[in-house]
């Protein structure tokens, strides 16, 4: 069989596509604001400050709605399995922490595939136990990045 004949679409591939050339408008914007008047770059720049802070806004949803679906049913499952108290914090920084704990400590197995997974996604991992406690805290941080595109 030739190289061209595996290349070739069948009819029963799934393919996306996503095209985002000539979607570039900042020299648009830039030749228009050289002719702007006061009150069109006041309403131009409220205009734009109003599109921040809802991307921002959802950001944050977008943030919190892909750890509810990708991570949560994992994080739950694991403590599920190990017998452990699961807590999840959101913090004002938007960064979300997971919290097991339970009265011994936390094994995660070669078999634990998904649960290795959330902890590669974690920004930082951390196995406590408190003096005078009996119980030990394993937990992830999940930092929430203002800055990601």
């Amino acid at each position: 069989m030739e190289q061209n004949e595996l290349l070739e679409n069948n009819e029963n591939d799934n393919v996306l596509e996503f095209d985002y050339t000539g979607t570039d408008q900042a020299g648009n914007l830039a030749d228009m604001a050289e002719n702007l008047s006061q009150e069109e770059a006041a309403a131009a720049i409220e205009a734009i400050e109003k599109v921040r802070r809802e991307r921002a806004d959802d950001a944050v949803r977008d943030f919190r709605a892909w750890f509810d679906a990708a991570l949560l049913p994992i994080l739950k499952g694991f403590a599920e399995l190990t017998g452990a108290k699961l807590t999840i914090r959101q913090d004002h920084f938007h960064d979300i922490t997971a919290t097991f704990t339970g009265r011994c400590g936390f094994d995660i197995t070669a078999t634990q595939k998904r649960m290795r997974m959330a902890m590669a996604a974690a920004d930082h991992i951390s196995v406590n136990r408190w003096s005078g406690s009996n119980e030990v805290e394993f937990s992830l941080i999940f930092g929430f990045s203002e800055t990601e595109e």
